[in-house]
């Protein structure tokens, strides 16, 4: 495997007895992963395509699948119904920092989460209605927004109540004591490691599914 957090089509190949075409087709059938980001060899030999992890895993699923006669109809029912079980692992990420959110989007949507992003106050009170996530995470020293007030006005209200808010700031006068419990159900200092992030936001969901 390339990475912690990616497969090339090469790797896809190793463990599901398919060609780059089939690999190919599949993405366009069933519509269940993005093209590949593209980005440089690390030999330096080209660009090469990566893919989130989960995309080897879903293609041995579709191989199973194919192998025990189901339909291609099928096989998009069933992959529907796990998308639908995911909707509640939405991050919308609210900061002015345009390459900060963009890098901690491609790492969450690496580990199956639907990542959003929002660079001013705009764009966050309409994504925030219709992206409707599940988690917030949100620079409160944001330049072109009060994340204090925002943090503030989605724990007033009774639509919005329930998302849990992550909050973050690079000023050390906003301490972990301030802010949870008040504004935000947790802080963090920035820089803020991506993994601490990505446990928060999964430790969230698992206290909301069902036991």
């Amino acid at each position: 495997m390339t990475g912690n957090n990616r497969v090339t089509a090469s790797d896809i190949l190793k463990v599901v007895p398919i060609t780059r075409k089939t690999l190919w087709l599949w993405q366009k059938k069933y519509k269940f992963f993005p093209d590949p980001t593209k980005k440089v060899h690390p030999g330096g030999r080209g660009i090469i395509g990566y893919y989130p992890v989960w995309v080897e895993e879903r293609c041995k699923k579709i191989y199973s699948l194919q192998q025990k006669g189901h339909t291609i109809s099928m096989i998009k029912e069933i992959l529907k119904k796990e998308e639908e079980q995911k909707t509640e692992k939405k991050v919308l990420i609210i900061d002015d920092e345009s390459q900060f959110c963009e890098s901690l989007m491609e790492y969450l949507k690496e580990n199956d989460f639907a990542a959003e992003v929002a660079l001013d106050g705009f764009e966050a009170g309409l994504k925030t209605r219709e992206f409707r996530p599940s988690i917030i995470i949100v620079n409160i020293m944001h330049s072109g927004v009060n994340g204090i007030e925002v943090c503030k006005s989605l724990k007033s209200r009774q639509d919005t109540s329930a998302i849990k808010i992550i909050a973050m700031s690079k000023d050390l006068s906003h301490t972990e004591s301030e802010v949870p419990g008040s504004v935000a159900d947790i802080f963090f200092i920035k820089p803020v490691d991506f993994g601490m992030i990505l446990k928060t936001c999964t430790d969230f969901i698992a206290a909301t599914e069902p036991k």
